[in-house]
């Protein structure tokens, strides 16, 4: 994306403005998500699950 941009610097202002239709920053220039996030999983026998609403680092070995 970034050769992409450096190539077409022409476009930036474009994809700036689709991005920003995407996910509008919130009143007060904060611009984190306003989101409900509904997630479910199942585990057997010694499987796992991990689930996060955003990030989430594992550092298990």
């Amino acid at each position: 994306m970034r050769r992409f941009l450096a190539a077409h610097p022409e476009v930036v202002e474009e994809l700036r403005r689709i991005l920003d239709e995407l996910s509008p920053a919130l009143p007060g220039n904060d611009q984190a998500m306003n989101t409900t996030i509904h997630m479910r999983a199942e585990a057997s026998g010694s499987g796992r699950v991990y689930q996060a609403g955003r990030d989430q680092h594992i550092t298990e070995r």
